[in-house]
């Protein structure tokens, strides 16, 4: 049941991309209606067919990447359109199971295999979604894993094992499943798990948990690192547990450098989280964090991780959204002095907050004490001179060799439209060659002046079928379809959870 243990290790954004785990749009999407679909934090409903076509432009991709013998096998049904389809789909026969590009409904299925942690995990599934004896006992009936697999995922009961006329809705659709950079975090050799911040997605951090147990760390558990509240949490009263709740998520932590890790605090990542976050990852000597940068921005939906405000590209290149640049809003500033906030009898109460960074120092030989103060007395100003200070302290960069890509091209509305749909939110398939959405034109151009080939999906697939080696690629921008995908809020960034890179040399 268990996978190679061994072959788990991230210590960076940029080194070459081993392995990682994705989840395919499944049917529970296509069940959103309008009147929920902000209750399930997308941004409208999308057209399922549609989006998994995009999705599969971004499956094909990884593969030609990480394991393109399963594009030999995929293209062995060229001729037959059916069976082709089904290589992408979770559950079919035909789907190409790569032990690279990992997919969770397939590692779950294998879980559920085992009869004891099958009726575990149906058990805690049905208490946390409150459902009836009744449906626990259909659940724990079921013989077959996949299909059980798959109803955990989607929620959904097909009528042959409902025993109604029709499919039965027993669980919510868990639709952002498909960003499982949320869902965990690797740590070098070990593994985060996140407290998911909404009810929409805690069914994720649930399946998460048992598969971080049963399936990547099933003979070294003490590899997993679980930050929960305080025992004595629950006799607070309400308002002090709303500032002790602990709520994490993936997409706020980025291990950027083999001894430096970056923290977001924001609307989903709450501060007792990251206070708690900052002492275990010290705590821990064997990881040998030294430095852990927190990165404060405001609680905004636009903005709900800090991988939508900044990601890496290369060691001395960085996409980040321009009205989070100290530097370019001082610049601003000081075109025009404005009376308006005066005049208008507003006050610095309502402005809104800027980002800040926090910086916490051990060093790695040293033992941790949980009553030093570690916290850094002169941090950087802003999010640019924390990438520039990345750069440059952390990869050796010169100062004037770091170069910032801002959204948009720092062109409004341009920047605040094309950071909406996650221009600043890229994965690094290796250093320097990243996949963006097609959609986002002026910071593809942005790209382009920065020196960066900027190639769709199509065409990438059309140089690689002509013998090109995807990794001949050099300062590459490579797009994907996104008309659907962008309305679910995520990028490639947050599709995926790399479980191994290469070592940056």
């Amino acid at each position: 049941m268990s996978a190679d243990q061994s072959s788990y290790f991230i210590d960076s954004e940029l080194g070459t991309l081993r392995k990682l785990l994705i989840h395919s749009p499944d049917g529970g999407i296509g069940k959103i209606i309008p009147s929920t679909f902000q209750d399930n934090l997308y941004d409208d409903i999308v057209h399922l067919k549609s989006m998994q076509k995009e999705y599969n432009h971004y499956v094909k991709l990884l593969l030609y990447f990480l394991d393109p013998e399963k594009i030999t096998y995929i293209n062995s049904f060229s001729s037959d359109d059916e069976k082709q389809a089904n290589c992408f789909i979770p559950g079919k026969k035909e789907y190409f199971n790569s032990d690279k590009v990992l997919e969770a409904q397939n590692l779950l299925e294998e879980i559920v295999g085992d009869e004891r942690v099958k009726l575990r995990l149906i058990a805690a599934v049905c208490s946390y979604e409150e459902s009836s004896f009744a449906i626990q006992q259909k659940l724990e009936a079921i013989q077959d894993a996949g299909l059980l697999a798959k109803i955990l995922i989607t929620g959904i009961l097909p009528a042959t094992e409902s025993g109604n006329e029709e499919d039965q809705y027993i669980f919510p659709p868990i639709p952002n499943f498909i960003f499982t950079r949320d869902i965990g975090i690797m740590i070098k050799d070990h593994l985060l798990l996140s407290r998911m911040a909404t009810s929409a997605r805690k069914r994720e951090s649930l399946i998460t948990k048992f598969l971080a147990l049963y399936y990547f760390f099933h003979e070294q558990p003490g590899k997993i690192i679980e930050i929960i509240e305080e025992s004595d949490f629950f006799l607070y009263e309400e308002q002090e547990r709303r500032q002790r709740i602990i709520t994490i998520e993936g997409g706020d932590i980025m291990m950027v450098h083999q001894r430096h890790i970056i923290v977001g605090c924001s609307e989903r990542t709450s501060s007792n989280a990251v206070n708690e976050i900052i002492h275990t990852l010290f705590s821990r000597e064997e990881l040998g964090i030294e430095k852990i940068s927190v990165v404060k921005i405001p609680k905004k939906r636009a903005q709900m991780h800090i991988d939508t405000i900044f990601t890496q590209v290369r060691r001395n290149v960085w996409v980040m959204y321009g009205r989070y640049s100290e530097r370019i809003m001082e610049a601003e500033n000081n075109i025009k002095q404005s009376y308006l906030n005066v005049l208008a009898h507003k006050t610095d109460l309502h402005k809104e907050p800027e980002p800040e960074i926090l910086q916490f120092y051990k060093k790695a030989s040293d033992p941790y004490q949980r009553n030093k103060d570690y916290s850094v007395p002169t941090n950087p100003t802003g999010i640019e001179s924390l990438l520039i200070q990345i750069s440059v302290e952390d990869f050796g960069v010169a100062p004037q060799d770091v170069r910032i890509i801002y959204s948009g091209g720092n062109d409004f509305p341009h920047d605040d439209r094309e950071q909406w749909t996650d221009s600043c939110n890229v994965v690094a398939l290796k250093e320097g060659v990243v996949i963006g959405y097609d959609r986002n034109d002026k910071t593809s151009e942005a790209f382009r002046k920065a020196g960066f080939d900027v190639i769709t999906t199509r065409e990438a697939f059309d140089r690689f079928e002509k013998g090109i080696s995807p990794h001949s690629l050099e300062n590459t921008l490579i797009l994907l379809p996104s008309a659907e995908l962008s309305r679910a809020r995520g990028g490639s960034h947050c599709m995926s959870m790399p479980l191994l890179r290469d070592k940056l040399s």
